[in-house]
């Protein structure tokens, strides 16, 4: 019986999955990079936000509700937030009054490393340009940038509650 090779060597088939193992991480890497943003924590960032200072030159928005919201976002006048779904509220003249408020009744004394704390974070452009602030319990969310300085931020995932804050053993009863 004739067996056709198709590969001379066992080097010569690890040479052809290496390279294509190389093609597809550089594919994926620059279709991952593209157009995103991240966050990048900031601890005097963090101090302006519980000492009440407002970002100048920036558009807040709020998501969750204005008493306590789940996240607070700061856009910086040169881009635009792509809110298509009004899933951000937009909070026109905000001051320091309106970001105590909020401040307030988020629990900034937690330690930071408990999983609901909020914390303040930069958006970064994906060349590393400050664009503007999150400041979430949630340590991470998407940022896309858009043509035209458009930017679209996440919120905040949901997070289900049963019976209020506190969520206790539930019971059904026949």
């Amino acid at each position: 019986m004739m067996k056709y090779r198709v590969f001379y060597n066992d080097k010569t088939l690890v040479f052809w999955a290496g390279l294509a193992a190389v093609f597809m991480l550089f594919t994926l890497s620059a279709c991952a990079a593209g157009n995103s943003g991240s966050l990048m924590w900031d601890r005097e960032l963090d101090d302006m936000f519980v000492n009440y200072q407002v970002l100048p030159d920036h558009r807040y928005y709020i998501t969750g509700g204005y008493g306590a919201p789940s996240a607070i976002l700061a856009i910086h006048n040169d881009y635009l937030l792509e809110n298509s779904a009004n899933l951000w509220v937009p909070v026109p003249d905000v001051n320091s009054g309106h970001v105590k408020k909020w401040i307030d009744n988020l629990s900034p004394e937690e330690k930071f490393w408990e999983s609901d704390q909020f914390m303040a974070k930069y958006i970064l452009s994906p060349t590393g340009d400050r664009v503007g602030a999150w400041y979430s319990g949630q340590r991470h969310t998407t940022v896309k940038f858009l043509e035209g300085n458009r930017i679209k931020v996440y919120t905040p995932e949901l997070k289900p509650s049963f019976g209020g804050e506190k969520r206790e053993k539930m019971t059904i009863k026949p």
